[in-house]
């Protein structure tokens, strides 16, 4: 059973957990090999879901503006996924989110993450319109759930 709690953004498992998930969104998007994902903001918080000692799974909750957080860099290592694991970060960044004063949370993901897209609909988000900087992409799939 996967565990999930908070842990610092320079925690090794969760780094490389991110590293993967660069890894693999270079390949699904082909995009450049020296890609990286733009920096969140300092007062982001990360969690990490484990089973035992080993890492399987992490996600950030990033603050955008008063009672508005986003969901960002959820990956599930591939060996766990349809366990369970995704929507347990979902479930606690939501929790995280709220303890924060959120009322609001937005995501986006993409339309070669058919998957994902099934989850976080399953989670009660709903799609809205491409949100700063994603307008213009035609790659992207926004969504939001109000939390309160």
């Amino acid at each position: 059973m996967a565990t999930v709690a908070e842990c610092p953004p320079d925690d090794g498992l969760l780094l490389a957990l991110m590293a993967a998930m660069t890894a693999e969104l270079i390949v699904v998007y082909d995009l450049p090999p020296d890609a990286q994902p733009a920096p969140l903001d300092r007062g982001s918080r990360y969690l990490l879901a484990r089973d035992g000692e080993r890492a399987i799974g992490c996600c950030a909750v990033e603050p955008v503006a008063p009672g508005l957080y986003e969901l960002k860099r959820m990956f599930v290592a591939p060996g766990v996924r349809g366990t369970g694991v995704s929507s347990a970060l979902v479930a606690e960044s939501e929790r995280l989110a709220r303890r924060q004063g959120g009322v609001r949370m937005r995501l986006e993901t993409g339309v070669r993450q058919p998957a994902a897209m099934r989850l976080y609909e399953r989670a009660g988000f709903r799609r809205v319109p491409n949100f700063p900087p994603h307008e213009a992409d035609p790659e992207s799939v926004c969504y939001e759930k109000q939390l309160a």
